[in-house]
Order: C-alpha cells, then sequence, then structure tokens
C-alpha cells in the first residue's frame, strides 16, 4: 500500500501511550492495557519494534489473558517502510527452560510469577521467534477496543466479500466495499474465528482494524482536540496500565509526528507460507515452522527481506 501517511501508526501508539502516562500521572489504579520499555526507544534509531497482544480480559468467560492477538510492527526510519507481523496463538514454542506451549500462553504463565512479568516473557519468546529486539510491548483486552472505536464513531473497514459473524454477544454483518463498524461489530470482526480460514483470516482482520484505528484518531485531529482527548481518557482509564513517564511520552510525541509511511507490508505467518500443521499429534492442534520446531530462520529472513533495499 503505497502513499504517504503523515502520520506514522507509531503516532497513534504513542498518542495511547501519551494517555496512558496522564492516567498515571494522574491516578494510582491498575489497567489491563499495558504499555512496557517504551522508555527504551530511542528516537535516533533507524529501525523500531513494538509487540502489540491483545486478550479477552481478566474477567473474561473464556480465555481470559490468553493473547490471542500477537503482532509486530516494525518501522525504519530510513526507508518510511512499516511492517506488520501476525503470529498464530497455535504456534508450538519454547516458553521457557525445559517448557513448551502455544505461544498465547507466554503472557499467561509470566505473569503467574508476578504483575508484569508476562511481558518480559513474552517479548523474550516472540524475540527468538521473530528475530527482531522488541523495543515496546502493548496488551490490550477486547473491550479497551470496544470501547475506543465507539468514542471514535465507529471504523471505516474495506472487505471484498460478503459474510456475517459473531463473537461474544456481538454480530457483524460485512458487505463487499468499505462498512462502518461500531465497537460490538469490531468485536465481532476481530475476534471470531467462525469463517472460512480461521485464524488465519482473523489475523488479517485484525491488522486492518489496526490500520483503520490509526487513521481514524488522525483524521479527527484528536491532538488538537483536548475535549475529545479527556472523553477517551475516561475510557482508556480502564484499560491502561503503564511504566512509561509523562515527560517521556510528551517529548517523543513531536518527533513521532513528523515521521511519514510511504510503504506497508503486512504478513500472517501460517500454514500458507512458513509453518505446518502435524496431523496428529498428542498436543492437539499445534502449528510448527516447516524447518523444524524452534527453527525461525526462514521467518527471520521474511521479516528482514520487508527491509532491504532491493525490495523497497
Amino acid at each position: 500500500m503505497r502513499g504517504e501517511v503523515i502520520l506514522s501508526l507509531f503516532l497513534f501508539f504513542a498518542f495511547l501511550a501519551g494517555f496512558a502516562a496522564i492516567l498515571l500521572f494522574k491516578t494510582s489504579k491498575t489497567f489491563s492495557f499495558s504499555v512496557t520499555n517504551l522508555n527504551s526507544v530511542e528516537i535516533s534509531k533507524d529501525r523500531w519494534n513494538i509487540l502489540i497482544l491483545g486478550h479477552r480480559g481478566r474477567n473474561a468467560p473464556s480465555g481470559g489473558i490468553l493473547t490471542d492477538s500477537i503482532i509486530l510492527l516494525s518501522y525504519q526510519k530510513s526507508s518510511q517502510t512499516l511492517g506488520i507481523f501476525s503470529f498464530p496463538r497455535d504456534l508450538w514454542v519454547k516458553i521457557q527452560k525445559n517448557q513448551w506451549a502455544k505461544l498465547n500462553t507466554a503472557y499467561v504463565i509470566g505473569e503467574e510469577k508476578g504483575k508484569g512479568q508476562g511481558l518480559i516473557l513474552a517479548k523474550k519468546v516472540v524475540e527468538e521467534i521473530s528475530g527482531v529486539d522488541i523495543d515496546g510491548v502493548i496488551v490490550i483486552d477486547v473491550e479497551g477496543v470496544k470501547e475506543l472505536v465507539d468514542l471514535l464513531g465507529g471504523i471505516e473497514i474495506e472487505e471484498n466479500r460478503s459474510f456475517q459473524t459473531f463473537f461474544y454477544n456481538y454480530s457483524v454483518k460485512i458487505h463487499p466495499g468499505k462498512n462502518v463498524l461500531n465497537g460490538g461489530q469490531t468485536l465481532a470482526y476481530i475476534g471470531s474465528r467462525d469463517l472460512p480460514g480461521a485464524d488465519f483470516d482473523r489475523m488479517k482482520r485484525q491488522q486492518k482494524v489496526l490500520l483503520a484505528l490509526k487513521d481514524k484518531i488522525f483524521s479527527l485531529n484528536l491532538l488538537l482536540r483536548p475535549d475529545k482527548i479527556w472523553k477517551i481518557l475516561s475510557v482508556l482509564e480502564r484499560h491502561i496500565e503503564t511504566d512509561i513517564s509523562l515527560s517521556q511520552a510528551i517529548s517523543n510525541l513531536p518527533f513521532l509526528s513528523s515521521l511519514s509511511v510511504e510503504k506497508t507490508v503486512t504478513i500472517v505467518f501460517d500454514t500458507s507460507n512458513y509453518l505446518y500443521h502435524p496431523p496428529t499429534d498428542w498436543r492437539g492442534y499445534i502449528l510448527l515452522p516447516k524447518e523444524g520446531a524452534g527453527k525461525y530462520s526462514k521467518i527471520h529472513k521474511a521479516i528482514e527481506e520487508v527491509f532491504e533495499s532491493k525490495n523497497l
């Protein structure tokens, strides 16, 4: 997808991080959206890598804090290229010494050790899979997404086919062309696996929603709308936790607002490219790299090739 986008996707996440920092400044509550290690992101770096994890919520009737959404955002400043890479929840990985499990359990296993440990463990595991150093981690629950979309007045999604699907108590009916979705419809769109393509197509829809959220936020010029910002803060207050300092968030925003994206590349790692599903396995439904369990050299290469000069 070409065409300059003056305000990059990273500004969107810096925007949310700024909200989080303000919330931390004004309240001591604990929230369910976490941003960590963004203090380590140096604005002089040419390549930034941000991990996004999504779960259903700590009080959800099923799924809980299993992170069924695992997305790596990678931005290269020199080429103005944004890579969006989605990893399936069922990928069988080494979580820690002598322990293998599905990728979506890494955050849960870490949290069992203590609050905040889930981010650290999930980051370590995805770094091994992706072959990149991750600068920051963001975790968001589905209700946070729903409320944010509703407050923004909906988001626009384009599809090339018709379908209807459900997730929890929400449903959505999609038509070919442009569709405007409210919060509940967005959850049905990104949460349901009861469609052809199952989890793999769901990951593609999640990527679309990320880009749609970014577009909607900056089409409204929210950074210039303090009235709207405070309304969003009241929503995010129920879903955000952060250790980023207020000064860090504020100081980075002007720099990030000058970034642009000339090229966006999306990859969903699935059985059509680098993974396969063992037909019978004691571990149930799992996915493994085609080159062997725990071997990710081809995935590393696929990610790095996005930013090679010959491909730009």
